[in-house]
């Protein structure tokens, strides 16, 4: 069967959607997680959510006991059609968390002639908010073209995770890092200035193709960890892959870990964090990694976002 003949049947189109969140309750004073030093987050309630085809939110009322607001950004067709143009906001209310997660890998499907698959998220986090984003890798397919573009606003008291990572395709059907092209370009604002602007395009070109530069690694991925309430996660991180390996150690071939410390100061204002990258020869290498990443947020989530998928 053609890879083709596999592609959801729509058209290319433009969606759009916003969400925003407040909180409904105000601190607990008597709180068992304050008095020991824990960050805690206020109840909160979507407050206003638009969405137009082919994109829409889901947020489940139950999704856990706790204060996190669980966000799921989808398309209809399962996928981003070659030629679909999608822009999101999403925005955290003072002393909330909410993560961003999905429900499955975000495919890109085939451009045909000059088409260019786009993708723009804006994150808003104000004060004392949290937001994590933790949505399963992008697979580019073969001949996709795609443009992402992910803005976070946030101050200096409100915290973000933004994982970000990718596949090669799907190895099963021959596809590894045959798409056309790739960028992605992840900028941070802290109290509207600039901070962080990351950008990363793969392309093949004429001395060198992609799957050849990957030498053989089909998973690549970024996490930015930026905010007071989160130095426990640095800390972990920054303990298992900032520290020297000992004299005669081995190497993970499968795994290739590196993290930079990160410090700003905005307005007499210092944040902190830690800016990760991996790169994984298959997804359940890459999971480690993942998991390090989320294991000490599970407090907050009420859940894990990756469980029975790594």
């Amino acid at each position: 069967m053609s890879y083709r003949a596999i592609l959801p049947q729509r058209n290319p189109s433009c969606g759009e959607g916003s969400i925003e969140i407040e909180a409904v309750t105000r601190k607990r004073i008597d709180s068992t997680s304050e008095r020991k030093g824990k960050k805690t987050f206020d109840h909160s309630e979507v407050v206003s959510m638009k969405h137009s085809y082919p994109f829409r939110f889901l947020v489940p009322h139950n999704s856990t006991p706790g204060p996190c607001k669980w966000i799921y950004p989808l398309t209809y067709g399962g996928g981003l059609v070659g030629g679909d143009k999608i822009s999101a906001t999403i925005k955290v209310g003072e002393g909330c968390a909410a993560v961003v997660c999905t429900q499955e890998s975000t495919k890109v499907y085939h451009c045909n002639l000059s088409n260019e698959t786009v993708q723009e998220m804006l994150y808003i986090v104000e004060d004392e908010g949290l937001l994590c984003i933790l949505p399963d890798p992008t697979v580019c397919y073969r001949d996709a073209n795609f443009s992402q573009k992910q803005i976070v606003h946030m101050k200096p008291t409100s915290s973000v995770v933004l994982l970000d990572w990718m596949l090669g395709g799907r190895v099963a059907l021959d596809e590894s890092w045959v798409f056309k092209r790739y960028c992605n370009s992840i900028e941070f604002y802290l109290s509207e200035e600039l901070v962080i602007r990351e950008c990363t395009e793969l392309e093949d070109t004429p001395n060198k193709t992609v799957v050849e530069a990957m030498q053989g690694f089909q998973v690549y991925g970024t996490c930015i960890v930026l905010g007071e309430n989160l130095s426990s996660l640095v800390d972990s991180l920054s303990d298992k892959y900032g520290r020297k390996k000992d004299i005669g150690e081995k190497t993970d071939q499968d795994l290739v870990v590196s993290i930079s410390q990160t410090k700003y100061t905005v307005e007499g204002e210092t944040t902190e964090g830690c800016y990760l990258r991996f790169l994984a020869t298959n997804a359940k290498s890459a999971a480690r990694v993942i998991h390090d990443i989320t294991d000490p947020l599970l407090d907050i989530l009420g859940a894990d976002p990756f469980e029975r998928k790594l």
